[in-house]
């Protein structure tokens, strides 16, 4: 099975070449049995890799020990649902699966596409299946990347045993669907990319490859978020350090393309609306792209360190060529195409909705840079000064945070302002209200902290500011959306909870969009939480209790146990038993647990690699703060140690993620879009109304 599955992914590697060079060649002869044979050869490539992936999960699911990527991530104990997880959680499995999920949303888009826009398909082909082709080698000319290798072929001595084991850092609920719901973002972005390149290798104006675009780079962007919110709950319920964001390589890894496409989603509508930005989109698209395989690579060549991150590898060289050569082919198809790329219009008032959607990029485009430049800065000073210099999370916090709260601002003074030029009365008018609740917010803020005599540092002044314009942009959805649903009711004699959802669905882009704006507010209320955290170190004995930040933290007792399951003892772990009280009364119970899994050596296949050590926290959670411990050992007096955090607000960051989530996929959906919504049984047409209205 593993020389089948080897088989099916040399093909893709030469069916991948082949639709390029078709491609290249349909280029100076266009003819009609060209197009086909590169139509075919690009469906063929996603059945091959589809073939591929299929038989590495069989292999997975048996298991197959004689495979090497098998032996590295699966046992015999593992549960039969992360053997199936594990298909993603090793570097070859993961690059087989990058290399497959293209190859599917690559003939989703050539097909949709094709119905539209059939002279962009030969291009798009091309720039598809040429990434396809660099996975593809990949995965059958690297080492460290081919999922069907096997043992006996490594010289090694073959013998089945137990297998090595999923990393127990990912036996996690959020991390059997956090890598595939990234990988969706890093990978699909592929797709608008080809779109846009594609337009001007074929050099026509009339092509409207913003509404192509429109979804596809939707779609990435949701997905890049959720992917990395998923990861934050993930790192706080697994990684036992008291948070969910520690601006990791590989965390900013996905960061840094989501803002330079939060930029993207943002400006293309100026160029739909106004027509201008034209070759700024163009950037900001290949810019997308081009980081998502740069996460890729800092993911996987080792050239940062991280948790998250794969082992060393031979890949780095193979990535920074790729990004170069991306970098270099977007920018010649950019220049060369200057002319076409022109503004229509020019910028009238600095009082604007388009000047706004600019300061919005400019703002995204610093705090990206920001995030490079800290990211890269260790590898970079290593390798000129031969001193490798960390950069701590509270630089990027000096850094992000203020632009963070730009950011914020312009989410809810941008909708405000008006296309073209905003007047005097409407400024006054649209601004009145958010403005008001704004500065009650900070005001009551201030006077509850002058009351209580605290001290007032750096961070507390960024919390009054996030929480006040979390304020400032909910008042003005809330504002929008009720003048516009009593607007629509008066004019259409509908019920107002009815003329809502009809407003909602019938310009989905503005008013749904408006609840991405409301889940960011949400979530900067939780992040803002983080400048009243509180932290203490403990040592207690089991039966004692100590208070903390006003609640009683008592160790009931501490266990030493030795889990097992069929075929072995799975891991050992030292639980300890934790009852919390605020006043007298029992806020909650749970266990926290320090857990060492025994290491397989492939070498020897004995269990004589240092055992893994994992932090599971107890977390009591509350809608103004989480009470958060973990389990440390044993100090040297015989007491046992506890790490105790004080996390307010964390449950809104939780609660804006999902809102943020919902909110995106009901603009990703088709509903409504046919002009009628469902409500409670009852049917509604969506009427278009007047632009005044």
């Amino acid at each position: 099975m593993s020389e089948l599955g080897s088989l099916l992914n040399s093909l893709s590697l030469a069916s991948s070449l082949g639709a390029v060079v078709v491609s290249l060649i349909y280029h100076f002869s266009p003819r009609q049995e060209f197009y086909i044979v590169l139509r075919r050869l690009s469906h063929l490539h996603f059945w091959l890799l589809c073939g591929a992936v299929v038989i590495l999960l069989s292999l997975l699911l048996r298991p197959d020990f004689s495979n090497v990527y098998v032996a590295e991530n699966v046992n015999t104990t593992l549960p039969l649902f992360y053997r199936f997880t594990a298909l993603w959680a090793g570097q070859a499995g993961s690059m087989l699966w990058w290399n497959f999920l293209l190859a599917f949303f690559s003939i989703l888009a050539l097909i949709q596409i094709e119905k539209k826009e059939a002279r962009l398909i030969p291009y798009m082909t091309m720039i598809l299946m040429g990434t396809s082709f660099f996975f593809s080698a990949l995965t059958n000319f690297s080492e460290t990347s081919d999922p069907f290798r096997q043992i006996s072929q490594n010289g090694l001595p073959y013998n089945p045993g137990n297998g090595r084991g999923l990393n127990p850092l990912l036996q996690h609920w959020a991390m059997v669907i956090h890598p595939p719901i990234l990988y969706f973002g890093y990978v699909s972005f592929a797709i608008p990319y080809a779109i846009a390149m594609a337009t001007l290798m074929v050099g026509r104006t009339d092509i409207p490859w913003t509404k192509l675009v429109r979804r596809y780079s939707l779609f990435s962007w949701f997905f890049l978020g959720t992917g990395m919110l998923l990861g934050g709950k993930w790192a706080y319920e697994e990684l036992g350090w008291g948070g969910y964001w520690a601006w990791d390589p590989v965390e900013n890894a996905s960061l840094m393309p989501w803002l330079s496409a939060t930029a993207f989603v943002h400006s293309i509508i100026v160029q739909e609306r106004r027509g201008m930005l034209k070759v700024w989109n163009m950037v900001l698209i290949s810019l997308s792209f081009i980081l998502t395989i740069f996460g890729t690579f800092l993911t996987r060549s080792g050239v940062v360190s991280s948790v998250h991150s794969f082992a060393n590898s031979d890949l780095g060289p193979f990535f920074l060529s790729y990004i170069a050569f991306a970098v270099l082919f977007s920018s010649i198809l950019i220049i060369k195409n200057l002319h076409l790329l022109r503004s229509e219009r020019t910028f009238e008032s600095w009082l604007s909705r388009e000047v706004g959607f600019l300061f919005n990029n400019m703002v995204l485009m610093i705090a990206l840079f920001a995030v490079f430049w800290g990211t890269l800065y260790p590898t970079l000073s290593e390798a000129f000064s031969g001193k490798r210099v960390s950069v701590t999370a509270q630089w990027f916090n000096d850094w992000m945070v203020p632009l963070g709260l730009i950011v914020l601002f312009l989410t809810g003074a941008g909708p405000l302002l008006s296309w073209r030029s905003t007047s005097a009365k409407t400024l006054r008018k649209n601004f009145r209200i958010p403005l008001l609740v704004f500065l009650i917010i900070l005001v009551l803020f201030w006077s509850y902290w002058a009351f209580e005599g605290k001290d007032i540092e750096l961070k507390h002044v960024y919390a009054s500011l996030s929480f006040s314009l979390a304020g400032f942009v909910a008042a003005g959805i809330f504002e929008e959306w009720i003048r516009a649903s009593l607007n629509r009711s008066q004019y259409t004699g509908e019920p107002l909870p009815f003329a809502f959802i009809s407003l909602l669905f019938q310009n989905k882009r503005r008013y749904l969009g408006y609840m991405t704006h409301l889940a960011l507010a949400i979530l900067y209320v939780g992040f803002a939480g983080q400048a009243f955290g509180k932290e203490k170190r403990l040592e207690l004995y089991p039966g004692e209790a100590e208070y903390f930040a006003g609640y009683l933290i008592w160790l009931e007792e501490v266990q030493n146990i030795n889990v097992g399951q069929a075929g072995g003892i799975h891991y050992a772990t030292q639980l300890a038993r934790l009852s919390f009280y605020h006043k007298n009364h029992l806020v909650g119970q749970d266990t926290t647990e320090i857990r060492r899994y025994p290491m397989l050596s492939l070498a020897t296949f004995r269990y004589s690699d240092p055992p893994q050590t994992t932090s599971e926290p107890a977390i009591i959670s509350r809608p103004h703060e989480d009470i958060y411990a973990q389990l440390g050992g044993q100090a040297e007096n015989g007491r046992y140690i506890l790490q105790l955090w004080i996390n307010p607000l964390v449950f809104w960051v939780w609660f804006g993620f999902g809102f943020f989530v919902l909110s995106t996929l009901l603009l990703l959906l088709p509903v409504g879009e046919k002009g009628e919504v469902s409500l409670w049984g009852r049917k509604m047409v969506l009427r278009a109304l007047p632009r005044s209205i």
